[in-house]
């Protein structure tokens, strides 16, 4: 089974609730990158419309008018002063120096429970993966500028990287052996991309966890954007809409029932650049299998 760890109580020690003292007459704007999807697909997006909807200032949320397509081009835009206000990325030591982070794990750090993407006529090769030594024969591929790719990097894994929307070709097309993805993302990227990527499985046997989570991070110049949106998530967990939203979010309840986390082999990596304020976030709000 499952143990389930959402925030039941109290908040971290940074997190003391903020009401905006910002008039409301008209809603402020808050940027986000325009290629991002903002719907009821995205649990980002939710978490954000969760947490603005129980802040005292009204937000309005808009499109940047410059849509940014790797990472690293969407971070250097938010750190110096492009128009976006708010990103929400896998947190990495670097980006703390770009931007202001919203302390609290959007997805409770089921980001860093990796499942594969694969040509599916190469399961049998995956399922003789025993360890790390063993996965280190394969090559994996990312986006640029991803957060993963210093993990995976460190521990020896063998890295390429593409534009994202070619990853999945290029995947079963035998540029890289496998395509890490959050459980929550792996299953329904599968059944999305299969059609152009014929072939194009979800490995059925392996899991790869490090520590790392989904976390939003706004401008320098909007820290009460910072303050409110901390204080909307705390409020949301605290009235308990929070983790009735991530249970109901459709990928993860994917990921923990079709993705079989806890009958999977487990091979565990560190990651040297989890920031130390993101590590020390109360254990409570942390998903576990």
């Amino acid at each position: 089974m499952f143990r389930r760890h959402f925030l039941l109580g109290a908040a971290m020690a940074l997190a003391t609730p903020y009401v905006s003292r910002a008039s409301a007459a008209e809603p402020n704007t808050i940027f986000y990158n325009a290629v991002e999807t903002v719907d009821d697909t995205s649990l980002a997006a939710k978490a954000l419309k969760l947490a603005l909807s129980k802040c005292a200032t009204k937000y309005s949320l808009q499109p940047s008018p410059t849509g940014y397509p790797t990472q690293s081009g969407a971070m250097n835009a938010l750190g110096n002063g492009g128009q976006l206000d708010i990103l929400w990325v896998g947190t990495e030591k670097s980006l703390a120096k770009q931007a202001l982070p919203v302390l609290f794990p959007i997805d409770g750090g089921l980001l860093g429970y990796r499942l594969f993407l694969i040509n599916a006529a190469r399961q049998d090769e995956f399922s003789q993966v025993k360890s790390l030594d063993d996965l280190r024969r394969f090559i994996a591929i990312q986006g640029p500028g991803w957060g993963d790719i210093a993990i995976l990097r460190n521990s020896g894994l063998t890295v390429r990287t593409g534009l994202y929307k070619n990853l999945f070709r290029m995947t079963v097309g035998g540029r890289a052996d496998y395509f890490p993805r959050a459980g929550f993302e792996a299953l329904n990227e599968q059944a999305q991309h299969v059609g152009e990527a014929p072939g194009l499985a979800v490995e059925s046997s392996l899991i790869l966890k490090y520590p790392f989570c989904l976390m939003f991070y706004v401008s320098k110049s909007r820290p009460e954007l910072q303050r409110d949106i901390l204080a909307g998530l705390i409020a949301a967990h605290e009235d308990g809409s929070y983790q009735a939203m991530f249970k109901a979010d459709a990928n993860i309840g994917k990921a923990l029932t079709a993705g079989h986390l806890d009958q999977r082999r487990l091979i565990e990596i560190p990651n040297p650049n989890m920031p130390d304020d993101v590590a020390a976030i109360d254990r409570r709000y942390w998903f576990s299998v």
